[in-house]
């Protein structure tokens, strides 16, 4: 099929051209470097890039978010730095996301959750779960 790959290859150029600046503007955001953060989403998007044709028979957004996620735990073990993102050392790590995208980078709920993956209702659930959690954490006495 000759007209194949083209159109596999300008699929993959749209899906790149509407995430790559939310995805520079979250991993920046988690790792306060402006330059890794570039290289961590490069990475990121090459190894999509690499598994696309099995990534459209699934959910591009979540494959790819899933290896976002990955490239920044990598890039933070590698690092000595905690990373600037104090949300992710204090939920868990969906409800983390949903709150840095909506809550600190301040992009709408449906957006979010897209950019996840996620149904909004979903993206709705991990922010109460953010809310719930840190305030929980506020409220506890320190020693």
């Amino acid at each position: 099929m000759p007209g194949h790959r083209p159109a596999i290859a300008i699929g993959y150029a749209a899906f790149v051209q509407l995430r790559r600046r939310p995805y520079e503007q979250y991993v920046r955001a988690r790792l306060g470097d402006c330059e890794l953060s570039r290289r961590v989403v490069e990475h990121a998007l090459r190894r999509t890039e690499l598994s696309w044709p099995a990534v459209l028979a699934a959910d591009p957004a979540v494959f790819a978010w899933r290896v976002l996620g990955e490239s920044v735990a990598d890039a933070l073990a590698r690092s000595a730095r905690q990373g600037a993102d104090a949300l992710h050392r204090a939920l868990p790590a969906r409800a983390a996301d949903a709150a840095l995208l909506h809550e600190r980078l301040g992009m709408p709920a449906g957006a979010a959750a897209e950019l996840m993956g996620l149904a909004e209702p979903e993206l709705q659930v991990e922010l109460r779960t953010a809310r719930r959690l840190l305030a929980a954490t506020r409220s506890r006495p320190t020693p």
